[in-house]
């Protein structure tokens, strides 16, 4: 099936991106704020570099196949950077030149990352909840539940489709879902951040 030739071969990266993104410190409760900052600022600036355009360039038919609408996830994160006072600002919307927008193939590759990456969310977030690093901070993890209770299904509508692309158009996938990765995993953010004081409890 086509997700598990990505997920073949994006391992390597993911493994990189899982050390850029702390999944061993979330998993072990050291997770500092300043780390859970830089999670959030990388996950921003990818969905700001790339989502709307892989769901603008989506055919009608995958679009609504997807529920594409019920797929946007960048609004959860700013709700997030916001709650811990963190600066975004807004960088210029030039189409990735790293990806490729020709076709609803490619645009599903790139999609698998950003989906894959929502699907952890469940246990990610019970870790979160429970970090004493954050604990104080109140905070409420917009972006790991975005899905809510859809989760599961969200995730199994994606892979269906996915999995039912022709092999023809299995490389334009793989090689896109590479190029995200990798963009991700290089990437450099720069916020501008005001420290946020834990309430007195």
């Amino acid at each position: 099936m086509l997700h598990e030739k990505i997920k073949q071969a994006t391992a390597h990266l993911h493994d990189q991106l899982e050390q850029k993104m702390f999944v061993g410190q979330i998993m072990n409760g050291s997770l500092t704020f300043e780390q859970y900052q830089t999670i959030l600022t990388v996950n921003y600036a990818t969905h700001l570099t790339v989502e709307e355009f892989l769901f603008d360039g989506l055919s009608d038919e995958f679009r609504q196949k997807l529920d594409i609408g019920n797929r946007v996830k960048l609004p959860s994160l700013l709700r997030d950077l916001e709650e811990i006072n963190s600066a975004t600002g807004s960088s210029p919307k030039n189409t990735p030149d790293f990806i490729d927008l020709s076709s609803d193939a490619a645009i599903l590759g790139p999609m698998y990352v950003l989906e894959g990456a929502t699907l952890g969310g469940n246990v990610i977030v019970k870790r979160l909840k429970t970090n004493e690093h954050l604990f104080p901070y109140n905070l409420n993890y917009h972006y790991y539940q975005v899905y809510g209770d859809q989760l599961g299904l969200k995730w199994k509508q994606f892979l269906e489709v996915l999995n039912a692309l022709p092999e023809t158009e299995h490389e334009a996938a793989i090689q896109n879902a590479v190029s995200l990765f990798e963009y991700m995993a290089n990437t450099k953010v720069a916020t501008t951040t005001v420290t946020l004081v834990p309430p007195e409890v």
